[in-house]
């Protein structure tokens, strides 16, 4: 699991994350502003979104969350794991079969045509340490070789996602060296590991098949600039629920 990549939550799914799946207050930071840039001007800002209420979106880290959500699940009487990552469920024992996996063989079976697109660049990301200020504002800088962003994470550490064209293997001093270049606001005392990952996005052609359905990154996927992709799926689950429970009260099967 990589250490280093974030997810933005919107002030909305955020409250709802809270209130209908896992309270997740303790491992978040909330930002109240968003400024933009690009590296020509670094003085003057393209864009400013602010919030006066103290939240435009929460920063969580995703090993954390993932953390949270499977000691979660493995307090649930209703979770089952299965021993074997080659043994798959009998589908027909269940009404409905949500299908998260890339790699699975209900994925390689029914979910394999979709419409996919290639941005030809990585994303390197990495945490900054950093002497202690406010820290609510994100900052994205629009660069010639790609979009730097930096995601507060407290008010000593801020995530770094740099998505950088056509290049898979850029050594750490150059990462570093583009950092310090663009760095407008923070001290810098250490730069955490850097770890980077291929940018696609993708939709599938056909959203389920017979009781399975696809679900979460899976069904879509889209580039991490907009920071929407978490909050997708987020939305995703709400409706997901709303329409199973209007099922259920009309006495209807809901694999229909």
């Amino acid at each position: 699991i990589n250490h280093s990549r974030t997810i933005g939550i919107s002030k909305s799914n955020f409250n709802y994350f809270n209130k209908n799946i896992i309270n997740i207050e303790k491992i978040s930071w909330k930002l109240n502003k968003i400024e933009i840039y690009n590296d020509k001007n670094k003085n003057e800002k393209l864009l400013n979104f602010e919030n006066s209420n103290n939240q435009l979106f929460s920063i969580i880290k995703n090993y954390q969350l993932y953390k949270v959500l499977n000691k979660s699940l493995f307090k649930d009487k209703y979770f089952k794991k299965t021993q074997s990552k080659k043994k798959l469920i009998k589908i027909e024992k269940y009404n409905l079969v949500v299908n998260t996996e890339y790699n699975n063989t209900f994925t390689k079976k029914y979910f394999s045509k979709k419409i996919e697109k290639t941005y030809n660049s990585f994303a390197y990301t990495t945490v900054i340490n950093h002497e202690k200020i406010s820290n609510q504002t994100a900052i994205q800088i629009f660069t010639k070789i790609g979009p730097l962003a930096f995601l507060p994470l407290s008010k000593n550490k801020t995530s770094i996602v740099y998505s950088i064209y056509n290049s898979k293997d850029i050594d750490r001093k150059k990462i570093i060296h583009f950092i310090n270049q663009n760095n407008i606001k923070y001290k810098i005392k250490k730069i955490e590991r850097i770890e980077n990952f291929e940018l696609k996005s993708f939709n599938l052609r056909s959203y389920y098949h017979d009781n399975i359905i696809a679900f979460g990154d899976l069904l879509h996927r889209i580039h991490p600039l907009a920071g929407q992709g978490f909050n997708m799926t987020i939305r995703d689950v709400n409706v997901f629920i709303n329409i199973i429970k209007n099922k259920i009260d009309l006495g209807l099967p809901i694999d229909s």
